[in-house]
């Protein structure tokens, strides 16, 4: 009898190892699918970087750092009455100025003046301003400028406009 319950356990573990083998084939086999199906897939190609075209500007226009301080007499009541006679004076004594020949005006600053209250000063300086724009729709020399703020020296000498005037560079000087 002995022999007949070893050849049971024999033939039952045998048996048990096939299955066993059959599982783990079924289990191998599922996970080759899974991986196969759920792949990695390859990072996009990255994209070819398209050349950039940069247009050439002109080289920048830059001021001089030096200005140039000139001091212009008129009549102030005329000219803030829009007299022609002081119009016309206050445009000759900027157009004239002997460092603007050949060159191109930047930033232009005026000073209005008054004894005390800078209030008409300020008024002085603003109609020199709108006086240089009018100049520069004839005058190459100012058809570039910009101005600054309404400025007010404090003198005794009411008729008196200081004017300062920032070249643009000249090519290789400075």
């Amino acid at each position: 009898m002995k022999r007949r319950s070893a050849e049971g356990i024999r033939g039952s573990f045998s048996m048990s190892a096939g299955w066993l083998f059959a599982d783990l084939l079924l289990v191998l086999a599922m996970l080759f699918l899974a991986a196969n199906t759920m792949g990695i897939h390859p990072p996009p190609p990255a994209p070819t970087p398209t050349p950039r075209v940069t247009p050439t500007a002109p080289p920048l226009a830059q001021l001089e750092q030096k200005y140039h301080e000139f001091t212009v007499h008129v009549d102030r009541q005329a000219f803030l009455d829009g007299d022609a006679a002081a119009i016309r004076s206050v445009t000759q004594q900027i157009v004239n100025q002997p460092f603007l020949q050949g060159r191109s005006a930047g930033l232009v600053v005026a000073y209005g003046t008054d004894t005390s209250d800078c209030t008409t000063a300020y008024l002085v300086a603003k109609h020199v301003y709108k006086l240089v724009k009018q100049i520069g729709q004839n005058n190459v020399t100012f058809q570039k400028t910009v101005d600054y703020t309404q400025l007010c020296n404090i003198r005794s000498d009411i008729n008196q406009i200081t004017i300062d005037i920032f070249l643009f560079a000249q090519q290789g000087f400075q």
